[in-house]
Parts: C-alpha cells; sequence; structure tokens
C-alpha cells in the first residue's frame, strides 16, 4: 500500500495472531509505533522519503512478513482550476489539488491537517467548501457570481513547519445574465433576422446556435435565422468556455428565443395621424394583420416582394421614397416604407399593393399573387392671419422636456423672459433667466413674453405661444445629400458612405416639435452590413456602411414603443464595373463612379491600397492589374465621401497566342494577339474617351511580354537574335499584341533559317508574377527572306551567259520576280527546285554587246519587302583573229593594250604596279631632295635611270601579248555578300 503522510497516520492491521512486531527499512524517515488495543501502527513522518513498514506475527508462522510502503513528503504545489467565466447569481464548482515532490497529488482526507483554504481577491463571488469530494485526491468549492466584474481566486495550504503555500490565481469573471434578442422572432418564408444577445461573458466568446426543428428555419454560425416552412421553433444559444485543465469546452451560461414562420394573410398601411396639415411629413409603413408582422418579417424576404403606392386622387398628397431627401430613390422591393406630405387640401385615398415576385415561394398565404391595403387621408390647410398679414408662430414642445431659447440680441442687449400665466391655471411651463424653457407634466398652450432692453435706450418685445402636446409619430430624415455627374438619383447607398438620420418628433396634426424628452432605441434586423451608433445629439444616429446587402432600420421611443418608424438600408457598390472584383494580371479596368461633389460637380479623385497589385489613374481610375493579390480601390470626394470596392487579383491560369484572321505573315512585321484570360479581352468596363487616353501613362503593355522559340533544332541561335519584340495594348479592342520586326540577319543566319524551315513559336508571358498555367502559343512561318550565290555578274562577248541560284522557302520563291535593268540582258528561268534547301536557277544571257555597258537584275516578291539586286558589268572583248590583225596593223602597243582590257587579273596586277613604283619615285627624290634629311645610305641612291622600254618590260608585255585567252582560268562568280533592300 502507498500512503502519501504529511501528518500523522494508521495503518490498519487485520487478522494474525494479534500480537505483532512492527520495524522499518529505513531509520529517521518516520516513526512507526504499534498500538496493541486498537491493533493499528501509527506512522509519525520525521523527514521525506520512502520506507517499509513491515509486520512480523509473533505467534503466527508466515513466509515474510505483511508490509506496506509509506511516502513521506512535502507539499510542493497548490493547484486550482475552475471555469474562468460565471453568471451573476449562478455558481461554478473550483477544484483543488495538492502536488508532492514528485507531482503526485495528497489524499483529500490529509487536506484538514494542512489547512487548505480558497480564497477570493474581491467579493466579487462567494466560496463554499463541499463536504463531499467527487475524487479522492480533489477538494470541491462551489464559486457563485455575487456583483459583476473580474476577480481571482487562489488556494492556500500549510505545511509542518508552519510554512504558507499558495497557488497561481486564477481569474474569474462574473457577467450579466446572457439574453438572446429579440425575445420573439416573426418571419415569413425566405425572410431573415439575426438573433444577437445582450450580457455575457466579454469580451463575447463564440455563440452555438441550435435548432429545435431545422425543417422550420436555418440559423447560421452569426445568428442568421432564415424562414423556410411555416411553423414555430426555437433557436437556442449556447455561451461555452474552456477548462482550462481538460481543454474541453463547457457550458456557462445558455438562452432561447420562440421563432414563428408564417405566411402574410393580409397587409395594412400603418400611418400615424389621417389628417394632416399642408406641408406636413409623415412616415408610412406596411405591416402584416398581426402586431408582430412588422417589415423586419418581410422586408428582405427572398425572392422577395415589391410595394407600390399610389394615390386616388393627385395633387392632393405627395409619395417618397425614403432617403428622397438623400437623392436617394429605391426601388420597388425596398418600399415597405414611404414618406408622405401634405400638398393641397381634400381627401384622398393611399393604396399600397404587395406583389409576390415569385407566388410559388410561399410568401403570401395561399401562395396568392398579390395583398392590398388603402386608407383614406384628409389634408388641411393651416390657419393663417390674412388681415393683417402676419405670421403667427408657436413654439411646440411635449410633455418634460427642455429648450435653450435664442435670440439675435443675445450678447448685445438685456433679455428678460416672462411666461404669461393665467391666474387660474397651472403654470404649463417654466423659463429661467437664462432663457431655459422647461414644460410640465400638462398639455396646453401658455404664452411666453420676450424683451430685449438694447443699450441706447429701446425696448423691443414678442409674444410667442407655447403648446405642449403629445408626440404622435416620429419620422426619420437622411443626410447627407448624395450628388451624380448624371443629375440622377441613386437606387441604394453608396458602400462606405456614413449617413446621419435625423429623428423628427410631431403632433397630431403632422406639425414638428421643438424639444421632446424621448429616449431613443434602435435596432437593425443584421448587424453585418452597417455598424449604427448614437450621433451627435439625442435626436440623430450614425450609420456607417460596411458591407453590400440589405439592412432594415428600426428606431423606437423607448418608453413608448408606438412611435416607431422603419427604412431600408440597400447598400451598393458605387463604384463599377460589378465584374472588376476578378481579375487577373494585365488587366485593363475603367473604374468608375456617378457621384460627383456639391456645386462645382468635380470627379473626385482614386486610389489604390497596393499599386503594387494594381495600379490606378488618380484623376480618371483607369487602373492595370500587376500582380497576384487582394487589394482596395478607393474613391474619394474630400469631406463628402469615400466609397470603396475590394477587387481581387488571381493567378492567370491561362494565357493564349493567337494570330489575328487576314493578317500577311510574311511581312517583315508580324503582330500577335495575346491575352491572360479564359475568355474575353483585358479591358474590362465601359470606358470614357478620358480614361483611354490616359491608359498610355500606365503602360499596361509592361505587364506582359511575348516568349519566341523556334520550333526546329537545327536552329542554334536564339529568335530573339533576329526578331524584335515590343508589346502594345489596343484600347479600341481591349486586345495586347506582340509585334515581331525582323531584323537584319547575317548571311549564315539567313542561310540556317532558309533551310531549316523552321517556324518560330509565340507565347504571352505575365511579369511579376510567377505563372504555372497553360499557354497556348501561336506559330509563325518564319520567313528569313531568300538569297542568291552570287552578288556580281560579269559578262562579255566570249561569255555571253552566266547563271545565279535564289534560296528561299518554297513558298517564298513561288512569288518571284525577276528583272532586268536592261532589254539587252535577258533573265531566264532554268531550274526549279522544291526539296531542301529549294532554289530557283536563273540564266542571265548578253543579248547585245554595243548597246549596254553595265546593267543590273533585281529579284523582289511581291509579299515581302526584301529586294535583291545584282550588278552585271559587260567586258567589251575581241575574238582571236581579230585580236591578231589589229596586233599586225596598229604594231605592238595595240596589241598590249587589247591584252590589258581583255584580263582583269592583269587590270588589278598593273594598278598595284603603278602605285607601288609612284611610292618609290616619292621616297627616293624625297631622299635626295630634302636638305634636312640625313645623309642617304648609298644602297637607296639610285645609280642608273630606268630606260624607257627595258627587256623586261619588253618581255612582259611579250609574254602578256602571246598568252592563249583560253588559257586564262574561268571567270568564277561567288559572293562574299549581298544588297538586301
Amino acid at each position: 500500500m502507498n500512503y502519501f503522510v504529511v501528518c500523522q497516520a494508521e495503518l490498519t492491521l487485520r487478522e494474525g495472531s494479534g500480537y505483532f512486531f512492527v520495524n522499518t527499512s529505513v531509520r529517521g524517515i518516520a516513526d512507526v509505533e504499534f498500538q496493541e488495543s486498537r491493533g493499528t501502527a501509527e506512522v509519525v513522518p520525521v523527514h521525506p522519503g520512502v520506507l517499509q513498514v513491515m509486520v512480523h506475527d509473533l505467534c503466527l508462522t508466515f513466509p515474510a512478513p505483511a508490509t506496506a510502503t509509506v511516502h513521506v513528503s512535502d507539499i510542493l504545489e497548490v493547484y486550482v482550476r475552475v471555469v474562468d467565466k460565471v453568471e451573476i447569481g449562478k455558481s461554478v464548482r473550483a477544484y483543488v489539488r495538492v502536488l508532492d515532490d514528485n507531482k503526485k497529488p495528497f489524499l483529500a482526507k490529509y487536506f484538514s491537517h494542512m489547512n487548505l483554504k480558497l480564497k477570493a481577491a474581491s467579493s466579487i463571488v462567494s466560496l463554499q467548501p463541499l463536504s463531499e469530494y467527487s475524487e479522492k485526491d480533489t477538494a470541491t468549492f462551489l464559486v457563485k457570481g455575487v456583483v459583476i466584474g473580474q476577480t481571482s481566486i487562489s488556494a492556500v495550504v500549510t505545511d509542518k513547519t508552519g510554512r504558507t503555500i499558495s497557488s497561481a490565481p486564477q481569474q474569474i469573471e462574473v457577467f450579466p445574465p446572457f439574453r438572446l434578442l429579440p425575445r420573439k422572432v416573426t418571419l415569413i418564408i425566405g425572410a431573415v433576422m439575426q438573433i444577437t444577445s445582450e450580457g455575457g461573458p466579454q469580451p463575447q466568446s463564440n455563440i452555438l446556435f441550435s435548432l429545435s426543428d431545422s425543417n422550420i428555419a436555418s440559423v447560421n454560425s452569426i445568428g442568421l435565422v432564415r424562414g423556410v416552412a411555416v411553423g414555430n421553433m426555437t433557436v437556442t444559444g449556447v455561451v461555452q468556455a474552456v477548462d482550462t485543465e481538460s481543454g474541453k469546452l463547457v457550458v456557462i451560461s445558455q438562452d432561447q428565443v420562440e421563432v414563428e414562420v408564417v405566411q402574410l394573410k393580409g397587409v395594412r398601411i400603418r400611418a400615424p395621424i389621417t389628417r394632416m396639415k399642408t406641408g406636413a411629413m409623415m412616415p408610412v409603413y406596411v405591416m402584416g394583420l398581426t402586431s408582430s408582422e412588422t417589415p423586419f418579417s418581410f422586408g428582405n424576404a427572398l425572392p422577395g416582394l415589391t410595394f407600390h403606392w399610389s394615390v386616388t386622387k393627385r395633387d392632393i398628397l405627395d409619395v417618397h421614397t425614403r432617403h428622397s431627401e438623400a437623392s436617394i430613390k429605391l426601388s420597388a422591393e425596398h418600399n415597405f416604407a414611404m414618406s408622405v406630405s401634405g400638398r393641397s387640401k381634400g381627401r384622398t385615398g393611399l393604396k399600397v399593393v404587395v406583389r409576390a415576385t415569385v407566388p410559388e415561394a410561399g410568401h403570401l398565404w395561399g401562395n396568392k399573387l398579390e395583398l392590398s391595403d388603402e386608407i383614406q387621408i384628409q389634408v388641411y390647410e393651416k390657419l393663417q392671419l390674412l388681415n393683417p398679414e402676419v405670421q403667427a408662430e408657436e413654439i411646440l414642445m411635449s410633455p418634460n422636456s427642455l429648450l435653450k431659447l435664442q435670440t439675435n440680441r443675445d450678447g448685445v442687449g438685456s433679455l428678460s423672459y416672462r411666461v404669461l400665466d393665467c391666474p387660474d391655471k397651472a403654470p404649463l411651463v417654466h423659463v429661467d433667466d437664462n432663457g431655459h424653457l422647461t414644460s410640465g407634466s400638462l398639455t396646453g398652450t401658455a404664452s411666453l413674453q420676450i424683451t430685449a432692453q438694447e443699450s441706447f435706450g429701446v425696448n423691443q418685445t414678442i409674444i410667442l405661444a407655447v403648446k405642449v402636446v403629445t408626440v404622435s409619430y416620429l419620422r426619420l430624415s437622411t443626410s447627407p445629400v448624395f450628388y451624380t455627374s448624371n443629375k440622377e438619383m441613386l437606387s441604394a447607398v453608396p458602400l462606405g458612405s456614413v449617413l446621419t438620420f435625423t429623428v423628427h418628433f410631431h403632433d397630431s396634426s403632422g406639425e414638428a416639435l421643438h424639444s421632446h424628452n424621448s429616449q431613443l432605441t434602435f435596432s437593425t434586423n443584421r448587424d453585418d452590413l452597417v455598424q449604427v451608433g448614437k450621433g451627435v445629439s439625442n435626436s440623430s444616429l450614425t450609420v456607417r456602411t460596411v458591407n453590400v446587402g440589405l439592412t432594415l432600420l428600426s428606431v423606437w421611443d423607448s418608453e413608448q414603443s408606438s412611435l416607431v418608424d422603419y427604412v431600408a438600408l440597400p447598400v451598393h457598390h458605387a463604384i463599377q464595373p460589378v465584374d472588376a472584383h476578378d481579375l487577373v494580371p494585365a488587366d485593363v479596368v475603367c473604374f468608375s463612379a456617378q457621384l460627383v461633389s456639391h456645386g462645382d460637380g468635380l470627379s473626385g479623385t482614386w486610389s489604390s491600397s497596393s499599386s503594387a497589385i494594381l495600379e490606378i489613374h488618380p484623376k480618371t481610375g483607369v487602373a492595370v492589374a500587376r500582380d497576384v493579390g487582394t487589394v482596395t480601390v478607393y474613391y474619394e470626394i474630400p469631406g463628402h465621401l469615400r466609397t470603396y470596392r475590394e477587387v481581387v487579383v488571381n493567378r492567370v491560369s491561362r494565357t493564349v497566342a493567337t494570330v489575328p484572321s487576314g493578317s500577311v505573315r510574311n511581312e517583315r512585321e508580324t503582330k500577335v494577339l495575346l491575352t491572360t484570360r479564359e475568355r474575353g479581352t483585358n479591358l474590362i468596363g465601359s470606358c470614357s474617351l478620358a480614361q483611354l487616353e490616359s491608359v498610355a501613362s500606365l503602360q499596361p503593355e509592361k505587364s506582359i511580354s511575348c516568349r519566341l522559340q523556334f520550333t526546329s533544332d537545327a536552329v542554334d541561335f536564339s529568335a530573339h537574335d533576329v526578331y524584335h519584340t515590343h508589346t502594345t495594348f489596343d484600347t479600341s479592342t481591349g486586345v495586347y499584341s506582340c509585334v515581331l520586326t525582323l531584323g537584319l540577319m547575317t548571311e549564315q543566319q539567313v542561310k540556317v533559317l532558309g533551310v531549316s524551315m523552321s517556324g518560330v513559336r509565340v507565347e504571352a508571358d505575365v511579369e511579376g508574377s510567377r505563372f504555372s498555367g497553360e499557354r497556348v502559343s501561336a506559330e509563325l512561318q518564319v520567313n528569313p527572306g531568300f538569297y542568291s550565290d552570287q552578288t556580281h555578274i560579269i559578262l562579255s562577248s566570249q561569255h555571253t551567259t552566266a547563271e545565279f541560284s535564289v534560296y528561299g522557302a518554297t513558298g517564298l520563291l513561288q512569288h518571284l520576280q525577276v528583272k532586268s535593268s536592261s532589254p539587252s540582258i535577258l533573265v531566264q528561268e532554268k531550274e526549279v527546285s522544291s526539296t531542301y534547301p529549294s532554289f530557283i536557277r536563273y540564266t542571265v544571257t548578253l543579248l547585245n554587246l554595243r548597246d549596254v555597258t553595265s546593267a543590273s537584275v533585281t529579284v523582289s516578291s511581291p509579299g515581302s519587302e526584301q529586294q535583291l539586286l545584282i550588278p552585271i558589268t559587260v567586258v567589251h572583248t575581241a575574238d582571236p583573229s581579230s585580236t591578231t590583225r589589229a596586233g599586225v596593223v596598229g604594231g605592238e602597243g595595240v596589241g598590249i593594250l587589247q591584252q590589258f582590257m581583255d584580263s582583269y587579273q592583269v587590270m588589278f596586277f598593273t594598278l598595284f604596279a603603278l602605285l607601288a613604283g609612284t611610292a618609290v619615285i616619292v621616297i627616293v627624290c624625297h631622299a635626295i631632295f630634302s636638305p634636312r634629311d640625313p645623309p642617304v645610305h648609298p644602297a637607296f641612291i639610285q645609280r642608273t635611270p630606268p630606260a624607257p622600254a627595258s627587256p623586261a618590260a619588253s618581255h612582259f608585255n611579250s609574254s602578256l601579248h602571246s598568252s592563249d585567252l583560253r588559257s586564262s582560268p574561268k571567270l568564277r562568280l561567288f559572293s562574299p555578300d549581298y544588297n538586301c533592300r
């Protein structure tokens, strides 16, 4: 047996003879004494350690003594486990353990010897120990929330030496009662209401919602309940917390609400008054047949209802949509509430027709198409004094309200205020010397006299009627006013705008009160689309739109729930286009917003939260997607509005390169269309002329480039070596283009491309982001042009024909045009080869020697700008017999001249000989006749002047004259280069 001993313990000895001898395995750890009368062995701890207590029976023989292992240990720590949240008035349990040096728990029966206590840092909670132990090594305490707040609890024990050991403090929060709101929800099928909560722990943990019947309604994680079928059920909300030791979720509070899903059996117009003065305004809205069927029950149902209002007589009553004073005209599905104003005296009917857009959706009872209601409203003229024609002024106040009076003479003259009371009536209002007018609890009319005493001795007095009346209804008005460039009203509230709702209180005639004492309360059917808060005064609310969608807002007097008004708050994107939220890199977007500033009508400024992802022009709103990511586009009118739209630039999944139909592929400049979208163009939205003109400043072509690669492996150089590329963006079509220009090539490059029959593959490449998607390429025929094996042709009377070949692609060679510049030279096609390498061989024939000395052959193609010009030189020579006769008649000089002209090798040799001789003569003359030069070495002095006709020269000329012309080497035509224009 194992015992954790901190004080005296007893070991009970059972069976045996009753006569025992007790000893221990180790001395000094504990003292053991046998109590024969009680049959126990008392163990008194001395020092920490482990020992064996051995019991020997003195009368009976046993193989071995009975043993018990005793652990004597000090207290290491105290551990408290408790849920950190408790609702006020309710209790949770705290568990305490005491651990030894080995972090093993002591048995609970020893806690009394340790003086174990659980203490709280404040009286926010009360602590009560429980006598029973849930576990043999754990003490249990009941922790009850008494006051809302936060505190901590800790456990304390005392060891044998009197040392106090405390646990780490455990924080605990006492929170107000957790309640779900509203307490009852009434919805039609397809309508939505969010269940919110009050109280509970702060910050509030996630609420886990559950349904008693999921066939009647559905609920999501944020408490949005949607009606599914007619019936009743409950929604339960549970607040959970984490147990610090087990890590499990425990329920600390819960509540539930009733949900009723109905169909509208009928509708009625809720009008606060049916008799109103001309010029008065009041709100009207649609209700169901029961008081629980409010606009919150059906105002946002999907697929939805439409509300159509009309009057039976015109010019008596004006009917406007809510927010019309802010230049917003709501659509029919949001017009469950309207604003009416008396225009002229008379009686008219106000009618509403509620239609179901999809009758099968079950919004209306019996799947009806529509429901309607009509009321009569009397409009009468306001009392006015015609003779004399003066304005009768009055102040309207609600009971128990306060109004601070102000005049144009405040701070200038001496003002005094006095209520003209009737002696037989109780005073209705009171006024002090500072102009604070206070109404009592009674209603009626009193007179107020205000006197201003001027410093120059003149007194001014006015007398006003003060009416204390009850409030008949309240009305919401919207500000600020939204101005658009096309002067049209908006259909919804722009996202990001901040609205101010002012609450106006009216009496039974429709007149607006100047003061009231109402405490306003507001609520929305959901809190994830707008943020509603108190305004600068008690009569105003501030609404900030944060998400797109429909929210219903209601405002009422907390003391009189019948004083209520409802408005719809549809929030839409003010920044267009609609499909601009889903982009890919290289997209060009034309953002637009109709909102302009008041007065001058100027547009706002555009900005992007990240120019690295989306670069936008600040004035026109045209933007280019540069990289992948999420970015926010802002449109701001300083001091008035800042709307925004979130844009997601996704990765490009596919790039496509296509050759436009009808393009000429053999031109030196070729255009390939590029796009980074699956379908459509990269131009998003409807662009104005100013936007199209500003696209160039953003340089969208930097976002995309074209990649080139030859299709043949026989080409050993890059396609970018011969093609110059640049990317353009066409704003008229919204398509990128890769323009390929064939540059100047070396003869080797032309020959390789000509004989390899290689094409070039064009692909789109996205800059700024890693692209790993599909690339759809376009292949172009490479047209390096054509080239000739000859760059110069020489013809003579003895060589009247020559040949040259033109190499190139087969398709290009089929349309070659070869022309001669002289009619004396004929060019004819001799041979055509379509096999690799393809060529056409031409024959050049000299027809008439006398009429031409030089000419050229032009080779061109209609499908290319390339043109070859091969010059032709015609050498005039005579036949051998005539040359001999000429030599006889004319002497030796004539023969030498004739031979000189017949051989162009001799021409070059003679030219170089003359140049060399001239250089030698210049050097010798300079050496002889220059006095400043040093003496010339005798080796460089010419001793014998050359003879006019030396034997060497004669021998040279003779050998030249006697050479056989036919034995000269045959003329070879070679082409180190060719002319290409």
